[in-house]
């Protein structure tokens, strides 16, 4: 497809970005000249799915009016920039429900193994090749690679410790699963991080083994990875602030001006807070740090605060299961092709004991923390609804919109529970794409499969459901969750569960509205109205009017952050 320019002189762009972003005065008298007006589009305020609007204006950061052009062109001044949107969408900026940007980040240094169509790794061939490329490019030390999928290599299994040991014998190598939960190493890794021989497996963790029951055949799970993760070598802080902004770049390309760092780590705060005050984030980012990891003074931190340079500390997060792609998240009922090694009733396991998980939760009720748990399988859903349900009753005070992150097998009886405990869900939403197939014919089997994600049934229970990439499990693409969310096509093409299909405004609003509420940021975000944040994205055409199974043809024109162009026609603007 063309792409279609904006029309914006390359003088304007500068003028636009010479104020600074962190600037957001209250909105003048609407009769005041705009410093932007955009005229001449479809304009989605996104607070009906009826309402549009061809024109939108800003100042000091906020938008100020939306209508028609006549009455926008009115609110221009000698000093108004313009943006001519020529017929395209005008929308609400997109807003990460979950993702991690600092993982986003870290990970732009490592291998990429992830098959086609985010990569072009296909199978254990091609992945040795390029972590021999890799090894070349860092000259010492640790490779690293990321993205390698035994659900759609050749060979549909992970690489061995013998197989990596072929790209390097004398170096340790590492490479981490799509999902991010599962890794494989060679030996020389299993023997620096002690795991290669009769090591006991860590709580919440899987060394999976060799026939002999004690030597590691190389791959290893959740907590156990953590413990590879630990000692692995880190990046220069330069090096790291500029993967940093390369990560917000990616974002802004995908019309996101609010990101989410979904687990956040002591080392992953203190760049993001060094970001903050350098002056680095042009995007807002949400921070929610890992009570699974250890932090020294968590309580230290700036929770219910404002943001501080773009950065704020929105909640907690809570890892309660795995990843079902991996098969390590916690089902009720056995996987339906369970992995290596496992017997017929394998189900997953857990992360926290039921009393460890009360604790916690409430700890977060004491502070007034918001709660985000990653919760994949149904028995894991069902262990924080118990808890959340436990807290109410037991604990200081009752949990506020709770987010329960991927909820991929929630049940129906569980998303009416959700509603009558205040806890949200945030879908996965590609996960029908990029591992539809899988899950119907190895994780889940066909039926269970069908009601993953199950956004419908959200919808309709009353909920406030979101989507999201989980980045970097996925790229940040905004245009495929919206796609898969109203498709839910698979790789083979196959349409996962029908049922659970939304229409495009619902999409929409799972990125945008609802999103903004989940965040608790309604009030300044999610739809294009008065007084609210002017964070807009401008799409090449109308998402609302294209056959849902040409959205994936939709290009992101423009991200604007407060009024200030960040991204725009392929190139970041910072």
């Amino acid at each position: 497809m063309t792409r279609t320019r904006i029309h914006l002189s390359t003088a304007a762009v500068l003028a636009m970005l010479a104020t600074p972003l962190a600037a957001r005065p209250a909105p003048a008298p609407a009769s005041a000249p705009a410093d932007l007006v955009l005229l001449h589009g479809h304009v989605i305020p996104m607070t009906g799915a009826d309402v549009r609007a061809e024109a939108l204006a800003v100042r000091g950061g906020r938008i100020v009016a939306v209508g028609s052009d006549a009455q926008i062109t009115a609110l221009r001044g000698k000093a108004t920039q313009v943006i001519d949107l020529a017929g395209r969408t005008l929308l609400p900026g997109f807003i990460d429900a979950h993702g991690h940007i600092t993982g986003v980040a870290q990970s732009l240094g490592l291998a990429d193994l992830s098959p086609p169509p985010v990569g072009a790794v296909g199978d254990i061939a091609g992945l040795q090749a390029a972590l021999r490329v890799q090894a070349k490019a860092v000259a010492d030390g640790w490779i690293f690679g990321r993205g390698y999928d035994d659900a759609e290599l050749a060979e549909h299994r992970h690489p061995t410790r013998q197989e990596l040991d072929a790209v390097s014998a004398d170096r340790p190598v590492a490479i981490i699963h799509a999902s991010g939960h599962l890794a494989v190493l060679n030996t020389k890794a299993l023997e620096l991080t002690g795991q290669l021989h009769g090591a006991k497996d860590p709580a919440g963790g899987v060394i999976r083994r060799e026939a002999d029951g004690v030597t590691a055949n190389g791959v290893v799970e959740e907590a156990a990875l953590w413990q590879v993760m630990a000692g692995a070598p880190r990046p220069t802080p330069a090096q790291a602030l500029a993967q940093l902004r390369t990560a917000q770049d990616i974002y802004a390309s995908n019309g996101l001006t609010t990101a989410q760092d979904g687990a956040t780590s002591p080392e992953g705060w203190a760049l993001l807070q060094g970001a903050a005050q350098a002056g680095a984030l042009v995007l807002d980012v949400d921070a929610l740090p890992l009570l699974n990891a250890k932090w020294p003074a968590l309580d230290q931190l700036p929770f219910n605060q404002p943001y501080d340079h773009r950065l704020r500390v929105a909640g907690v997060k809570l890892l309660l299961d795995g990843s079902p792609q991996g098969r390590t998240a916690w089902l009720s009922h056995p996987y339906f092709v369970p992995p290596p090694g496992r017997e017929h009733d394998y189900a997953g396991y857990p992360q926290f004991t039921d009393d460890a998980l009360r604790g916690k939760l409430a700890e977060a009720s004491g502070h007034k923390w918001q709660v985000y748990a990653h919760v994949n399988g149904d028995a894991a859903i069902q262990q924080y609804i118990d808890a959340i349900g436990w807290v109410a009753q037991h604990g200081p005070a009752p949990l506020v919109r709770s987010i329960a992150i991927h909820a991929q097998t929630a049940r129906t009886d569980q998303l009416a529970a959700m509603k009558a405990l205040d806890i949200e869900p945030s879908f996965f939403a590609s996960h029908t794409f990029f591992w539809g197939d899988w899950h119907r014919d190895k994780v889940l089997g066909p039926q269970r499969a069908d009601h993953i994600s199950p956004q419908r049934e959200a919808f309709d229970a009353g909920l406030h459901p979101t989507i999201h990439s989980d980045a970097p499990v996925t790229p940040p693409n905004v245009i495929r969750l919206i796609w898969s969310a109203t498709t839910r096509r698979t790789r083979s093409g196959d349409i996962l569960g029908p049922a659970e299909r939304v229409s495009a405004y619902e999409a929409l609003q799972e990125v945008t509205s609802n999103a903004a509420y989940e965040i608790h940021e309604e009030a300044s975000k999610g739809t294009l109205e008065v007084g609210k944040l002017a964070d807009l994205v401008i799409l090449n055409g109308d998402p609302l009017t294209l056959p849902i199974e040409q959205l994936m043809t939709l290009q992101v024109s423009a991200t604007l952050k407060e009024g200030k162009v960040i991204f725009a026609d392929g190139t970041s603007k910072r």
